[in-house]
């Protein structure tokens, strides 16, 4: 179970206090889809980054798997986030020094497991991705769609708890939009793992379990 109450952020802006979240509350199941929409700044990337322990709240309290995660000091939240939180960004962020192949098998590295075990890892999925051609790339010389399948492998080969995912089909054409969520929607399915997902296309709501809308700062389910 994943636990958000009453999540509220603010920033200081020059010397105006900007409100960006005003008090939400989410309750996620093991294993739940769930979709986040909302207009563009309207929260939806600062609600899972506080999600992901990449920023802590103004207020209100974070339980992820029973852990109270406010309690948590910066290294307890790295190691808690290394093992237990997979991220897929809307501009992937993988490593350009690194090929594709070492850049799916660095976050068991950070988790303590050989670099052999890990690259055979990385191999794996990347087979069932279809990608075993690529593993020797480096990712500026892939399609944008490859590039995702990089990052969605990178995301979920720790099997993590939750996986986050900040409008990762944004700058896809529809196709790609497609097998990515397919691919997205299978793994999650396979390893039972909650799935966030922040998006602005509507016709992906009707593949999650439940999803919500994020606007001024406050969340209301939107029914599918």
């Amino acid at each position: 179970m994943i636990k958000l109450t009453n999540i509220k952020q603010s920033y200081l802006q020059g010397k105006s206090i900007v409100n960006v979240l005003n008090g939400i509350d989410l309750n996620i199941a093991k294993g739940e889809k769930i979709c986040i929409i909302g207009p563009s700044g309207s929260g939806k990337t600062t609600l899972l980054n506080i999600l992901g322990l990449l920023e802590n709240p103004t207020n209100g309290s974070i339980q992820i798997n029973s852990k109270d995660c406010n309690s948590m000091s910066l290294e307890q939240k790295t190691l808690f986030r290394r093992k237990n939180i997979g991220y897929i960004f809307q501009n992937n962020q993988l490593l350009e020094d690194f090929s594709v192949i070492e850049n799916v098998a660095i976050p068991l590295i950070l988790n303590n497991f050989s670099k052999h075990y890990s690259l055979n890892k990385a191999s794996e999925i990347l087979k069932t991705l279809g990608l075993e051609d690529k593993v020797d790339f480096k990712p500026g010389t892939l399609s944008g769609g490859e590039q995702q399948r990089v990052a969605i492998a990178r995301a979920v080969i720790k099997k993590p708890f939750i996986l986050l995912a900040d409008e990762p089909t944004g700058s896809l054409d529809e196709e790609n939009t497609k097998k990515v969520m397919e691919i997205i929607l299978s793994i999650i399915n396979k390893i039972d793992t909650s799935l966030v997902l922040a998006t602005h296309n509507l016709d992906l709501v009707k593949k999650f379990d439940k999803c919500f809308k994020v606007d001024d700062g406050l969340i209301n389910e939107f029914k599918i």
